[in-house]
């Protein structure tokens, strides 16, 4: 593993040219000078310097202006890559992408209930360094580890209140202990933010700016980018949505919907069929959540205005597809057809959504911070 991590300084100018080239790729000089309202002798130096830094390259030229061809630009998904970690019920999972955000490799491991922190850390460490080494990538540039950790932020601004199987972390400065832990830099964020910053940077919604993901996982929340940020809010903890469904009551939530076929005596395995099969108990609890889900929706279009709004999370995919068509029924009836419609779809990284958006808080941080 290496220990002389390469720090990315980028100036303002350059992060701004490499999200226009990561939204709008390939694009020419010509087209970078217009969005970014800079001279085409400014683009020239700025675009030189990334160039040689390895972050862009050139495509093939574009013949088809008058004058000397063009040669359109795009980041270059060789120019560094990224690392992911997410915790879930019963497993520790990891994803490492490239400097593109795609996905290079996913693995996950086992992790116990309340595991103390120094054994996580201990497992994190043997699982980067087994990933880096299959994928001999042992000395490349790697930008940083991002963390999807559920559990909201504490008074302190340090200290998170952890889920139930992560109990016994809710007094460390996890920021800390992972940035000690190995030698590249470490950003943190819930697993609905993490999402979020996951489907920004996936390339399916790159004509989007103001994007909400509301996670269907084992509990709820909503992650918010407004114009490219992350919305944090006062105290970092924006997007609790699942504030109005509180727990031990009903709520659209994964793990409200396994216990509800338990309580039927099916087991999780089971999930799938009944789910194919319209059992009595699936239209039963989804009846409620589409009801539940649907004031999340108008919720967040009465004070976010976004123009996307994802389903996701952990959720089986049949439900939040099945969500998206019905909730598009229900918008048609509530909103005025003068308001612009917002799109609404349900996200296809499923279950790996928290690890593949950690993997990219590292390039959301160098390129969009």
């Amino acid at each position: 593993m290496t220990t002389s991590p390469e720090i990315v300084d980028l100036k303002p100018t350059q992060q701004l040219l490499l999200e226009l080239i990561r939204r709008h790729a390939p694009i020419t000089r010509a087209e970078l000078s217009k969005l970014a309202g800079l001279t085409p002798g400014a683009i020239t130096q700025q675009c030189r310097e990334l160039l040689f830094s390895g972050l862009i390259i050139e495509g093939e030229k574009n013949m088809g202006q008058r004058g000397q061809p063009s040669l359109p630009l795009k980041l270059n998904p060789g120019g560094a890559c990224s690392i992911g970690i997410s915790f879930s019920a019963g497993f520790i999972d990891i994803t490492l992408v490239d400097f593109c955000g795609k996905k290079l490799f996913s693995h996950s491991e086992i992790h116990r209930e309340n595991q103390p922190l120094d054994i996580t850390l201990t497992q994190i460490k043997k699982m980067v360094d087994k990933t880096l080494k299959k994928l001999k990538l042992q000395h490349a540039r790697i930008l940083g580890i991002g963390y999807a950790v559920p559990g909201f932020l504490k008074q302190d601004g340090k200290k998170r209140q952890c889920v139930t199987w992560l109990e016994s972390w809710r007094d460390i400065d996890l920021q800390m202990a992972f940035e000690e832990n190995l030698p590249w830099s470490a950003w943190i964020e819930n697993n609905a933010n993490a999402s979020a910053i996951g489907e920004l940077y996936s390339g399916q919604w790159n004509e989007y700016q103001d994007i909400t993901l509301i996670e269907l996982g084992y509990g709820i929340g909503a992650g918010i980018i407004a114009d490219n940020k992350i919305l944090r809010g006062g105290f970092k903890n924006a997007g609790e949505v699942g504030m109005a469904f509180p727990t031990g009551e009903p709520r659209p939530s994964y793990k409200d919907l396994l216990g509800a076929i338990n309580e039927a005596g099916f087991e999780e395995e089971k999930l799938p069929e009944l789910i194919k099969n319209n059992h009595p108990i699936i239209e039963t609890w989804y009846k409620r959540a589409q009801q539940q889900v649907e004031q999340t929706v108008m919720g967040c279009l009465a004070w976010l205005d976004p123009q996307l709004i994802i389903l996701g999370g952990s959720m089986p995919k049949l439900i939040t597809k099945r969500l998206v068509q019905d909730i598009e029924l229900y918008l048609d009836q509530r909103l005025d057809k003068e308001r612009p419609r917002v799109k609404l779809t349900h996200s296809n990284m499923g279950a790996e959504s928290a690890s593949w958006g950690a993997a990219m808080l590292p390039l959301y941080q160098i390129i969009n911070a």
